[in-house]
């Protein structure tokens, strides 16, 4: 652990590459560190993303959890256990500052302590009045308003000791909509014994006028009160425009999977999050068009059934994730194996049935490698994520069993353009890349088919399970250059952020974690963090969380013909057909493993 690192210029002639711009600029969206985001402390993530590129939300978490993006509504974020080290593990888990320990608060102790929110949600307005100064690096322009605090909904802003945690799920930047969930405020009329209406509700957010909409679940009680149904579920997933209506399309309660199982997850023990939420949900439609500040809007079924309906004492659910215009793709629950094994999700698509409601299908032919029958007991979910107007799908599969001593993710592409010569096929491109085990995970697609996510880091190698995290790296893949069989089909935002200036390769001090939109301009949202140095870069050190966009650089046209940049992971990067400079960064196998306890 004491030895030292030395970067290495192993060779210094080369000539000229004819581009010398980076690929992609560089738009830092600023956190003000004198506020309440500053508690997210490197949990910072982008939720939300406008098409237009313009709002961009996310959220800062203030505990420590190995579930980066954690949401109540969605068990693929947290539905899956630990795989590393029983230490690991019990430090994410376990005492203060911990998941258990600070997240269930929310749930268990609602009655006994006040909670004070640990999930900030944020949005936040770029100032396009502006245009990149440089082409390479920042300070670019547009600039964007800081980020200077949570979003209130419920919460009253004056609040200092506030109490609801915030999620928003999407951005309509041209119907002016963001939509997602909230918590109640905990109250307390004595000081010492505290009460909350509700635990999740939908909301509507108007991008222009702040005015705030409640998305109401519907009662599914005798007495047709909420409140007997402990305050029901609603969260807004999507906001379209149909038919001259406004409408959010979410997911809402309709009963309670069992009362065992919802006391279980409301109150009971720490390991039964496959019975949570304790209620059964159904995917939902509100109509918001003539909704004013502060009304509560009741909506209606927007599918019937799922791909199956779970037995024992896991909850039915329906979660929309993305829209193209004609369909809607997401996951559907399944009711695979048993319930003490945990819920199962399957990627599903929704079409409309003519008369405003929709049906659904599961995604066909997901299958792990060479064995279709282990398929179901192997896998805990599978989820799709987005669907283009080319209708190729993207989404992930989650193993259950381990693969090369890792349960990874795999992202996979999915065909349902009826016309199309590949209708109905679903495709690995990132499957055993670079080895058996490695975790793709896909975020979004654009309409040129460039798909973004994050995977391993080069040189993470090493086992994960019983062992220790690998890092990932934000990435984007061009899906029809690998239908092609062109075998440069995908690269990592750090390679396409380097750039040459006087002959010498420059390296932005960013390292980019996950991206998780992209627009049909190209352009990317991402978090990463930002290193004061090149020493503390190549230790990984002392980093800044930061949220990024990158934007396509109109100097640059062609990624076969980038910059001559040196790989800044741990393996060498030459650039096809490019000159005979070798830059390497010689480093210890653990210079990037970031630490996993919070300071």
């Amino acid at each position: 652990m004491s030895l030292a690192f030395a970067p290495l210029l192993l060779s210094a002639g080369f000539s000229h590459a004819a581009q010398t711009e980076s690929y992609y600029l560089i738009e830092e969206i600023p956190l003000e560190a004198a506020n309440g985001l500053a508690e997210g402390d490197g949990n910072i993530n982008v939720t939300a993303a406008s098409e237009d590129g313009n709002y961009v939300a996310g959220n800062a978490l203030t505990f420590r959890s190995p579930f980066r993006f954690y949401d109540f509504s969605d068990r693929t974020t947290y539905d899956y256990g630990c795989q590393y080290a029983s230490e690991v593990c019990n430090l994410f888990y376990y005492g203060t500052g911990s998941f258990y320990e600070l997240y269930r608060d929310r749930l268990r102790d609602q009655s006994s302590k006040l909670y004070k929110s640990n999930v900030l949600a944020f949005i936040s307005e770029r100032n396009i009045s502006g245009a990149h100064t440089d082409g390479k690096n920042i300070p670019p322009l547009p600039t964007w308003d800081t980020v200077n605090e949570k979003l209130y909904v419920f919460d009253d802003i004056s609040n200092d000791t506030y109490t609801t945690d915030t999620r928003v799920n999407s951005i309509n930047g041209e119907l002016g909509w963001a939509v997602g969930y909230d918590s109640s405020p905990f109250t307390s009329d004595t000081g010492s014994s505290y009460a909350r209406d509700f635990i999740q509700r939908g909301f509507a957010y108007n991008l222009s006028t702040q005015a705030k909409i409640t998305l109401l679940p519907t009662a599914f009680n005798s007495s047709g009160d909420l409140a007997d149904d402990k305050g029901g579920l609603s969260s807004g997933l999507q906001i379209i425009e149909k038919d001259g209506r406004t409408l959010v399309i979410g997911l809402a309660s309709v009963s309670y999977s069992n009362s065992d199982s919802f006391g279980e997850c409301q109150t009971g023990n720490r390991e039964n999050y496959y019975r949570c939420s304790g209620f059964h949900t159904q995917a939902w439609a509100w109509d918001i068009t003539d909704a004013l500040d502060g009304d509560q809007v009741t909506g209606e079924l927007f599918v019937d059934g799922y791909v199956r309906s779970r037995y024992g004492n896991a909850p039915n659910f329906n979660l929309i994730k993305d829209y193209n215009g004609e369909v809607f793709v997401g996951i559907s629950s399944d009711d695979v194996f048993d319930s003490t094994n945990g819920s199962r999700g399957r990627a599903t698509f929704y079409t409309d049935n003519g008369d405003g409601t929709y049906k659904l299908t599961k995604i066909p032919n997901i299958a792990i490698d060479g064995d279709n029958d282990q398929f179901e007991d192997s896998v805990t979910h599978t989820w799709a994520n987005a669907i283009n107007n080319q209708s190729l799908v993207v989404g992930n599969l989650r193993y259950v069993e381990v693969k090369s001593r890792n349960r990874p993710v795999e992202g996979f592409v999915y065909d349902n353009e009826e016309n199309s010569e590949n209708y109905q096929e679903v495709r690995w491109p990132l499957r055993n890349k670079p080895f058996s085990g490695a975790n793709s995970e896909f975020s979004d697609i654009n309409d040129s088919g460039i798909i973004v996510g994050w995977r391993d880091g080069d040189g993470e190698e090493q086992p994960s399970y019983n062992g220790t995290t690998r890092r990932q790296t934000g990435m984007i893949l061009d899906y029809n250059r690998f239908l092609e069989g062109n075998s440069s089909y995908t690269w990592t935002l750090n390679q396409l952020t380097c750039y040459e200036q006087n002959g010498e390769p420059q390296i932005p001090l960013y390292r980019f974690e996950y991206a998780t939109h992209i627009n049909d301009e190209g352009e990317i949202f991402a978090n990463g963090y930002h290193y004061e140095t090149a020493e503390d870069f190549v230790n990984g050190v002392n980093p800044r969380a930061v949220l990024l966009k990158l934007v396509r650089n109109p100097a640059v046209t062609d990624i076969d013909n980038l910059a001559v940049c040196p790989q800044i992971e741990e393996v060498k990067y030459e650039r096809k057909g490019a000159s005979s400079l070798w830059l390497a960064l010689l480093l210890l196998p653990v210079v990037f493993v970031r630490r996993f306890i919070k300071h």
